[in-house]
């Protein structure tokens, strides 16, 4: 091996190394050309010292030491000096794209290719594949002219212009959806990503409907110390005139023509804002695809504030609920706003420990009952040892205070006595690689009345109260994996009645509520949350299920249902998921019935496909719309070309 090296960088080796009369070193065999960032090997190469010029033939193989760049040919021609060349028979790889070529010229850090193609797919598995005549490539953007993308060899598109951001985080299109429902024949929704700088990017969302309302919606992202710390969000739908079929029973006086959606949310750590509004409230059900947002019952609106002291915590908090169940918002409670002072356990003497929350909140609505309330709420906490087993003593001064309420007839000040006491019982048992674990609580609580009291959350719900609880829980294990979680809670009511969802009746016994978590083997779980009426002798509410899992499939059966007081069944419903894969195709099955009706509430099937810089999904689903009588149909199809969406991950930091 003959090596020469030349002061101005450039390093030769090869078996024979000779140089001509004008200067120009001539390498034969097993030739390595190191020059500052570039490695070249080939079967021969000229290289003129004066030009810098290297002419590279056979097996010619270039890579740039940052790893960004490596092109194999037949014959390379490289000018180091104005870093500009080219390679015939060419293919290689830049950046995450790999690339066939009859010519590929270099000129600094960009690419012309030449009836060529490319992809994102690895060498061994080109599945997908973009031809064309001509393409540019460099440092942001691929842009190609007269394009063929081809999938399995088979051309199945064609593009006169087709660009494709390069690197972790360019503007660029992202994966549109394509679908149908029963409302539209044809939908269509492109997004457009563009990220203006490292920690601030937005989407342009095009929705294209033939008949619904066609709109956009505009995201906004900034960080300021985490991921997203600022959300801004535009929807705009413009409906057409007259309305269509999906307004059919609905309220006349909710109809707007030009429909949108402002939504924001600010998260600087202690303090957070939201801002959640709608035109109507068939709005969600209107524009979105996702089933789960289209039934959302609330949005919210908020700002809140919280200050962690070492004695003492303070909050502030405005929330505004946009109800989309109603016609309109004007008999919804705001809370505008509350601010509470919470102060925290402290020992005044011995075993007596005190704390204190107290608040403010103005409650508002236009239509319906609306207040302000203080609450003075301190607590006085004693644990002491009796007979060995440690007893905790709760006295709390329940103080609310209402003003300028808007209805007469309710009581404006109260003042209550709440007394708890409670003693825990712990139960730890080992037998070899058994182990039992069960712990016991038992309480008594106490209020001497009820009140004629304004009822606006769940801090109003001063009643009357003298009973006894009880609250087990207990697992088994075998060696490190526990097999079996129970929880068993009920209680005994002096007072001889109690209300369950609206529903006053007349026993003392208050439901048992029972708990079973059974994990018996590897992917299989059973689980059971019952409550039960024992006086009644019913079962208030069931919610069964059961989950299988086995390699790459898994099985999931649910039961739910609920009787009021009355016997009276509210709720009977049974559901199904099912979910499993073969090599790169996911297919996934979910059902929900109601029994009541007889009807299917949902009935959904996908697949989706993953190749090798690419995918494919498809879905198909049908809910039942009760206010119309008849089921919703949906079809949508999503595709990523060459990963598109990897590519353009919004605020990667």
């Amino acid at each position: 091996m003959l090596c020469f090296g030349l002061t101005f960088g450039v390093e030769v080796f090869s078996k024979y190394l000779e140089r001509e009369p004008d200067g120009t070193l001539v390498a034969r065999e097993e030739v390595e050309v190191y020059y500052e960032n570039y490695y070249i090997r080939a079967d021969k190469v000229r290289y003129n010292p004066q030009t810098k010029e290297v002419v590279a033939e056979g097996n010619v193989y270039v890579k740039s030491t940052d790893g960004r760049l490596e092109v194999k040919g037949s014959y390379a021609y490289i000018d180091l000096n104005e870093r500009v060349g080219y390679f015939l028979n060419a293919e290689g790889r830049f950046q995450r794209f790999y690339f066939e070529a009859e010519k590929a010229e270099m000129e600094g850090d960009t690419y012309t290719v030449e009836n060529g193609e490319i992809t994102t797919c690895p060498p061994d598995r080109k599945e997908m594949v973009l031809c064309f005549s001509k393409a540019r490539i460099d440092q942001k953007y691929v842009i190609s002219e007269n394009n063929s993308l081809r999938l399995f060899r088979i051309p199945f598109a064609y593009f006169p212009i087709f660009a494709y951001p390069v690197g972790e985080r360019r503007s660029g299109l992202l994966p549109p959806t394509v679908g149908s429902n029963t409302y539209n024949t044809f939908i269509y929704q492109q997004p457009i990503y563009w990220a203006i700088s490292k920690n601030k990017d937005a989407t342009l969302t095009i929705d294209l409907r033939d008949k619904q309302a066609k709109g956009f919606s505009v995201e906004y992202r900034q960080a300021f110390f985490k991921e997203d710390d600022l959300q801004f969000k535009v929807s705009y739908y413009k409906e057409p005139t007259p309305p269509g079929k999906w307004w059919e029973g609905r309220d006349p006086t909710t109809f707007r023509e030009n429909r949108y959606r402002i939504q924001m949310s600010l998260d600087l750590g202690n303090f957070k804002a939201g801002l959640d509004t709608i035109s109507d409230p068939y709005f969600l059900e209107d524009t979105s695809l996702r089933a789960r947002e289209r039934t959302v019952p609330y949005i919210t609106s908020y700002v809140t504030y919280k200050k962690d002291f070492e004695r003492f915590l303070i909050t502030f908090e405005a929330k505004h609920f946009y109800d989309t169940t109603s016609p309109n918002n004007k008999r919804t409670l705001q809370k505008l706003p509350e601010v509470a002072l919470y102060w925290k356990s402290q020992q005044l003497w011995g075993p007596i420990f005190f704390s204190l929350y107290s608040s403010y909140t103005n409650f508002y609505r236009e239509k319906g009952l609306r207040g302000q309330r203080l609450a003075l709420f301190p607590e006085l906490s004693i644990p002491k040892n009796l007979f060995g087993r440690v007893f905790y003593s709760n006295l709390v001064f329940e103080n609310l205070y209402y003003f300028g309420l808007n209805k007469q007839g309710y009581k404006q000040t109260v003042s209550s006595l709440y007394f708890s006491e409670s003693v825990p019982f712990i139960f730890d048992l080992q037998a070899e690689n058994f182990k039992f674990k069960s712990f016991l609580k038992v309480g008594y609580s106490f209020r001497g009345k009820d009140f004629n009291n304004p009822r606006f959350d769940n801090r109003d719900q001063l009643n009357k109260t003298s009973q006894i609880d009880a609250l087990w829980t207990g697992g088994m294990g075998y060696k490190d994996r526990e097999f079996l979680n129970l929880y068993v809670s009920s209680a005994y009511n002096y007072l001889g009645k109690y209300t369950y969802e609206g529903i006053t009746t007349d026993r003392k016994l208050l439901p048992i509520r029972a708990v079973v978590s059974l994990k018996p083997f590897e992917g299989v779980n059973l689980t059971t949350d019952s409550l039960y009426d024992t006086e009644g002798g019913f079962p208030l509410r069931i919610s069964n299920s059961l989950n299988l899992g086995y390699k790459n499939t898994s099985l999931t059966l649910g039961y739910q249902t609920a009787r009021n007081l009355l016997n009276q069944r509210t709720t009977d419903q049974i559901s199904l998921s099912f979910s499993t894969s073969y090599g790169p195709a996911v297919f996934g099955l979910l059902l929900t019935r109601d029994n009541r009706i007889g009807k299917d509430l949902a009935r959904q099937a996908s697949l989706d496909y993953r190749g090798a810089c690419w995918s494919l999904g498809l879905l198909a689903r049908d809910n039942y719309d009760g206010t119309k009588g008849k089921y919703i149909k949906e079809l949508y199809l999503t595709f990523n070309i060459f990963d598109l969406q990897r590519f353009t991950v919004p605020l990667k930091r």
